[in-house]
């Protein structure tokens, strides 16, 4: 089931060109004398009339602060007025108007730590128990918490959300160790704040979130998780990889919305998995994992890698053009440094085939976000499933809009054993180096 608003229009062509152009409203359907468009969960539909109607507001709610901001900055020449929070409602907003006088409003609802700001959230949960001092930027599960108890004062973010850059410099000076997730930007700045920090623990695989060369020339050993989260991101993969190729999360939304009127002989027809071509960009620790798992499918295995690996399955090194041309399954598992920002852009997403998937759960720059929507609403692809995003958590309204896509959180390691294995390893990291231990998983 779905619903339409419709508002009547004096100048259908001019409310066409705003809302398809300016606003970047998705068109569901054109009928010359009426145009729908996909607001999210939502139609907007305008009639063709001798008189415009114009009485209510078409709100477009966005997932964050800064979503605002960027359409503000980008409808400034429409808007009526700068952002602002409004304290009754809950809401972060700003007002404009169409060019027939609707109002407009484009609004986030905000948390409780959005509307009553402080400069900390940090609970000190075994205060004075040990000389060392902790600082864990976001709750993490309780069996790495315990652990990191038994050595040292423990300081976590209560807070339901990230610290911000500037709530962990007021927190780091007197810390020893930092045990910060990948949202986590940890730059010279942070750094340099940390007078006494010996230790910076990644609850994560990948690091690009920490100045690595800065860290060394301070003395501070950078550390994260690999192994532990290998088995459950080759998972999600698979799962992103069925998603897309069998458009199962468009069937869910069809039968949710009462669209299932039985078996139908050309309804939502995918693309098979069995005997296809996996491309592996990346032969790493995940990158194995998720190539082992395709040999149940009976797929041919190519894949890209700077170093030749050691591999227990049959598999194909090819060169990147290759890879692209061939591949009819792309998973992406290389990480992320200058050398591979934007590695799939305009010219890589043209060598795919037409019914191509593009499956992404290593680093969202990793794609060019521009291109590869282009790509998508061009049907240059089949579809992509992705978990990780380039600014995340922004996604631009473009690609959520897109059918033959499927977005997931970030939820690649979203096990349960998984989140407490990478605990386990962050803790064991931070105390084996305040113990003047090797760690067991060092990046520096």
């Amino acid at each position: 089931m779905s619903a339409i608003i419709f508002f009547k229009t004096a100048n259908l062509p001019l409310i066409r060109e705003f809302y398809q152009s300016k606003l970047s409203f998705s068109k569901f359907k054109d009928q010359e004398s009426c145009v729908i468009f996909n607001l999210g969960n939502m139609m907007l539909g305008f009639c063709e009339a001798k008189a415009a109607e114009i009485d209510g507001t078409i709100t477009i709610v966005y997932h964050t602060i800064s979503q605002v901001d960027d359409a503000y900055n980008k409808h400034i020449d429409i808007a009526l007025g700068s952002p602002e929070i409004n304290d009754y409602y809950k809401i972060y907003h700003f007002w404009a108007r169409d060019p027939e006088g609707r109002s407009l409003e484009f609004q986030c609802f905000l948390s409780d730590d959005e509307l009553t700001p402080q400069i900390s959230k940090i609970k000190v949960l075994n205060p004075k128990a040990h000389k060392h001092k902790i600082l864990i930027t976001r709750m993490i599960p309780d069996n790495a918490v315990n652990k990191l108890k038994n050595h040292f004062e423990v300081h976590v973010s209560q807070a339901n959300r990230n610290l911000t850059k500037e709530e962990i410099i007021a927190e780091i000076a007197d810390k020893d160790a930092l045990l910060c997730l990948l949202s986590d930007q940890i730059d010279a700045e942070v750094i340099d704040a940390a007078k006494r920090l010996k230790v910076i623990s990644n609850y994560a695989v990948g690091y690009n979130n920490i100045d690595v060369n800065y860290a060394k020339e301070k003395g501070i050993v950078v550390c994260n998780t690999p192994g532990v989260l290998t088995q459950s991101t080759a998972d999600l993969t698979w799962a992103l990889i069925m998603a897309t190729a069998r458009r199962i999360p468009e069937g869910e939304r069809l039968v949710r919305d009462g669209g299932f009127q039985g078996w139908e002989p050309l309804l939502l027809l995918g693309q098979d998995v069995h005997g296809q071509t996996l491309g592996i960009m990346g032969m790493g620790r995940i990158g194995k994992a998720v190539a082992r798992r395709a040999l149940g499918f009976g797929m041919k295995i190519i894949y890209t890698n700077r170093r030749i690996p050691k591999l227990d399955f049959p598999a194909e090194k090819v060169d990147l053009e290759t890879l692209m041309k061939e591949s009819d399954i792309l998973s992406l598992h290389t990480p992320l440094t200058e050398e591979t920002y934007h590695l799939i852009g305009e010219n890589e997403l043209q060598l795919m085939k037409k019914t191509a998937i593009l499956i992404n759960t290593a680093r969202g720059a990793i794609v060019d976000e521009k291109a590869l929507i282009k790509a998508l609403k061009e049907k240059r692809l089949f579809a992509a499933g992705f978990d990780v995003y380039e600014n995340e958590p922004e996604i631009p309204q473009e690609l959520l809009d897109l059918e033959n896509v499927v977005l997931l959180p970030h939820i690649g390691s979203a096990s349960l054993a998984t989140r407490a294995a990478m605990g386990d390893l962050a803790a064991e990291n931070a105390i084996a180096i305040l113990e003047g231990k090797e760690a067991p998983a060092r990046v520096n």
